[in-house]
């Protein structure tokens, strides 16, 4: 599961396997700002390819999936995560898996592990501490008016063996080739045996974690604070989420 994650630095470029990077193109006339705790139903920066356009557009959607034939923009579940063995066959996923992938670049992420009567949130980034990209959807819906909001969710997997210690999905992030294929719409990964395959999570060797302060725990706190170490005491008027 993905529910907080963070991107402090701008991506620039996606690397390829084959030729040169793209470069990330701006389609918003958002500037990019660091954000240190990002939530459920903001509006974040996700990248998608376009048609006859040589980079990928950076655009900022909702966080929180409305499937294109939803009757209203309030789901009943806030679709922030999809699960990648089953996507391309989840009513609310298929088409966008099939149509509408993006990438969703984060420079870390948490997961909160319980301890006693409190639960303790945890920072997970590259061993490099670079951005990478998880494996998204989006989708566009529009209202009787024929306003549109657009909106992604993040792909999950099975952990590796560092964040199990943790909590048994993590974010697909995609590396390598397989970011190639995702971007070019690879129909091969909407069968069962290859998604399973490609889905594999990363090695958890080419990651690191530690332990953050309770501070991020709540969605309303934004800063370098939340990536303080646990001990160190944030002074602030907003709800610790403790």
């Amino acid at each position: 599961m993905c529910c907080r994650y963070t991107l402090t630095k701008a991506p620039q470029s996606v690397p390829r396997s084959r030729g040169q990077p793209l470069k990330v193109a701006r389609g918003s006339s958002e500037p990019f700002e660091a954000r240190f705790n990002i939530a459920p139903t903001q509006n974040n920066l996700v990248l998608r390819q376009t048609v006859n356009a040589p980079d990928l557009e950076g655009v900022y959607m909702r966080w929180g999936l409305i499937p294109s034939w939803s009757k209203g923009e309030r789901t009943n579940q806030l679709l922030i995560n999809a699960k990648s063995e089953t996507a391309a066959e989840k009513p609310s996923f298929k088409a966008a898996y099939r149509r509408r992938r993006c990438l969703v670049p984060a420079d870390g992420f948490f997961e909160w592990r319980r301890q006693r009567k409190t639960a303790q949130p945890y920072y997970f980034q590259l061993s490099d501490e670079g951005v990478f990209f998880m494996a998204g959807l989006w989708e566009a819906w529009q209202d009787d008016q024929g306003n549109s909001i657009e909106s992604y969710t993040i792909l999950t997997t099975r952990s590796n063996d560092l964040i199990a210690r943790y909590h048994e999905r993590m974010p697909a992030i995609l590396l390598d080739d397989h970011l190639d294929k995702w971007l070019e719409g690879d129909p091969a990964i909407a069968d069962t045996s290859e998604r399973l395959r490609f889905f594999e999570p990363i090695d958890g060797e080419r990651m690191k974690c530690r332990p953050v302060s309770f501070f991020v725990n709540s969605n309303r706190n934004e800063g370098p604070d939340c990536l303080n170490p646990p001990e160190v005491e944030v002074k602030t008027q907003l709800d610790l989420g403790i």
